[in-house]
């Protein structure tokens, strides 16, 4: 009996552990029940309170908002570096280069050495004497050959064609003179001596003109003979000569005076001498007692052909000086076509003395570089910066070897590569830059130019030195982004084009007017653009416009005509602080 009941008690003991185990798991699996609908409820309410937020927002966007330039954060990527990369040249290292392939085979100088322009530094080794180079070197010495032969035979024709031409100039010298009259003391013995019939025939007018005022001296003077020069004007005219023309009467002394002793001025004393007295003795009355009326007439008639003979003596006069300046002028244009010819002679002469020597120098050179070696020279003077290349290692013509660098330090300036997708800055633009690993070290530079196209995807700009430095030529630097590179975002929505095709957007003034701003936008960066012009930190503008806004409205006047909220838009919002008291426009 004992060990039923034992049994019993154990068989109630195990189906009130296996009771509290289902009870137990039932209890877990409501729990999880009521866990995983709350998590359901909890999940569907995030979804629509976040689908709530998501329409809220694209409400805002979707309506006109005043936002201030410089206030927005806009997270976006492909911004302009902070720095822009850039090397130290100098206009005076001249790199040397070789003008053929060959092995180096010395050096004469070391780095940090001075030396001159042409000073040979160092020397390739003998190319091998391959068959081009010995058919270059026989056509450089036929080549020589032929050009000394030439020259030898263009030097003896041109010594005795330039003796012909000299004798001829001699010649045409001596006949232009006779010509002339310059040479010979036989005026008398040939006519055709210009100079002295020239002199002959105004000796001749001189004497028909003195002739002619002795003639009518005593018939106007009532003296038979004329006094001497100091003498004359003591003496008057005859009451009834000029007494028509007071003004010819009392010059005419004075014009006879001139005609008498002035031999130089023959020709127009003597011209003037006899119009003058011709007018005189029209002007003149015959009075019955000084002056006869057939006296008169004489007088008149005389007057006229001793005229005639002197304008005609004048003219044979001008005639043989006009000869003589043409026979000068053809002489004068022959002697130049003379010289012209000689310098023509010298000058082909020299121009083959001067092939003569370009063949010998080729000739040498080439020789030179086939039996030798080959001198590598500076190619100023200068300083030796660098030696490129050891002796035994191969060059070609064209690679640097070694570089010189003037003395003069002046040149130095910095080279710039600048982003083509920035503001570029302008010209006379102050500059900061500085060297990697030296970042206290900072120099100013002036841009003095940039570049209208690219290279490698930059803009290239040089900028020279403010004040010396010592940075060595070629190190790498970086230029720090100017403040005028700088610039400012804004919405690509907030963007209109007017008429013109210009980027406006709706600025907003103090007095809070709307107006149409005009700007200079920049690279497009996702959903915001650079704007370069027209906006500048915290100007206030409309984002997202509406067709509502007009010119010259008021902010208030927006926001009272944007649609309301359960309309299912958001009213524009101002980005006016408190204390920004507005002024009427």
């Amino acid at each position: 009996m004992k060990e039923k009941i034992k049994n019993l008690i154990q068989s109630v003991k195990l189906l009130e552990k296996r009771a509290l185990t289902i009870a137990s798991v039932s209890i877990l699996l409501v729990i999880a029940t009521g866990v995983f609908a709350f998590y359901s409820i909890s999940k569907s309410a995030s979804a629509n309170i976040a689908d709530s937020k998501s329409a809220s927002s694209n409400l805002i966007t979707d309506s006109p908002v005043v936002a201030i330039v410089g206030k927005e954060d806009f997270s976006i990527t492909g911004t302009s570096n902070n720095s822009w990369p850039g090397e130290i040249i100098s206009l005076n290292n001249l790199q040397v280069q070789p003008d053929r392939e060959g092995t180096i085979s010395r050096w004469y100088v070391r780095i940090g050495e001075r030396v001159t322009a042409g000073q040979i530094i160092g020397k390739l080794s003998r190319p091998p004497q391959t068959p081009e180079m010995v058919s270059m070197l026989s056509e450089k010495s036929q080549m020589l050959s032929e050009a000394r032969t030439s020259v030898e035979a263009l030097r003896t024709y041109t010594a005795k064609r330039i003796a012909q031409l000299q004798k001829l100039r001699i010649d045409t010298e001596s006949s232009n003179k006779q010509k002339i009259g310059l040479i010979g003391s036989n005026t008398s013995a040939s006519g055709n001596i210009l100079l002295s019939s020239i002199e002959s025939k105004k000796k001749l007018a001189q004497v028909v003109l003195n002739g002619s005022i002795t003639k009518t001296f005593s018939m106007m003077y009532g003296q038979s003979r004329i006094p001497s020069a100091g003498l004359f004007f003591s003496i008057p005219l005859k009451p009834t000569f000029g007494i028509l023309d007071q003004n010819l009467r009392n010059n005419f002394p004075n014009i006879t005076y001139k005609a008498l002793f002035d031999l130089k001025e023959i020709e127009r004393s003597g011209s003037l001498y006899f119009d003058s007295a011709i007018k005189l003795a029209n002007a003149s009355i015959a009075d019955m007692e000084t002056l006869m009326e057939a006296d008169l007439e004489t007088l008149k008639k005389m007057l006229v052909e001793d005229q005639s003979e002197f304008v005609a003596m004048l003219g044979e006069i001008k005639s043989m000086e006009l000869e003589s300046v043409n026979t000068q002028r053809e002489s004068i244009d022959t002697l130049a076509e003379i010289d012209a010819m000689i310098a023509e002679l010298e000058k082909e002469l020299a121009m083959s003395e001067g092939d003569v020597v370009a063949n010998e120098t080729a000739y040498a050179s080439v020789r030179g570089s086939i039996s030798g070696g080959y001198s590598i020279v500076a190619p100023n003077s200068g300083v030796i910066s660098s030696i490129m290349k050891k002796p035994g290692e191969f060059v070609g013509p064209g690679m640097p070897v070694a570089t010189v660098t003037a003395n003069d330090n002046g040149n130095e300036l910095v080279r710039i590569s600048m982003p083509n997708n920035i503001q570029k800055p302008k010209i006379g633009e102050l500059l900061s830059i500085v060297r990697p690993g030296f970042g206290t070290d900072i120099k100013k530079v002036r841009l003095v130019g940039v570049g209208s196209s690219l290279d490698d995807g930059s803009y290239m700009a040089d900028a020279i030195f403010i004040e010396s430095t010592k940075w060595p030529v070629g190190s790498s630097i970086r230029v720090l982004s100017p403040s005028s590179s700088a610039v400012e975002l804004i919405k690509y929505s907030s963007i209109l084009w007017n008429e013109k095709g210009t980027p406006v957007v709706w600025a907003i003034s103090e007095a809070d007017r709307i107006f149409a701003q005009e700007i200079t936008i920049g690279r497009t960066l996702g959903a915001v653009v650079e704007v370069y012009a027209g906006l500048k930190n915290g100007d206030r503008y409309i984002q997202n416009p509406t067709p509502e806004i007009k010119e010259n409205m008021f902010l208030d006047d927006l926001i009272k005509t944007a649609p309301k909220e359960g309309a299912g838009s958001t009213p524009a919002k101002s980005g006016k602080d408190k204390d920004m008291g507005g002024m009427e426009m």
